[in-house]
C-alpha cells in the first residue's frame, strides 16, 4: 500500500490481519515500486505541455491525453 494516511490507521491494519494478509507499506516515495505513478506522470506532463486554461476543454484535454498513454507507461 502507499503512504496514504488512512492506510495506517489501526483498523485497516486488524481488517488486514483478519484476512489472513500482512499489512506491507511501500517505502515513502517509490515511483518504481507504484508503475500507476509513471501513467500519472506522463498524463501530467502532456497536460502541462498542452497549456490547457479553460475549464470546459479540460475534459476533454484529459480524455485525449488519456488515450495518449500506453501499456508501457504503466
Amino acid at each position: 500500500m502507499d503512504n496514504l494516511r488512512t492506510h495506517h490507521c489501526n483498523f485497516v491494519g486488524e481488517l488486514i490481519l483478519a484476512k489472513g494478509a500482512i499489512p506491507l507499506y511501500l517505502p515513502p516515495y517509490s515511483p518504481d515500486l507504484n508503475p500507476i505513478e509513471k501513467m500519472w506522470a506522463k498524463l501530467k506532463s502532456i497536460l502541462r505541455k498542452w497549456r490547457i486554461r479553460i475549464k470546459d476543454k479540460l475534459i476533454s484535454a484529459i480524455l485525449q491525453a488519456l488515450n495518449l498513454v500506453t501499456p508501457s507507461d504503466c
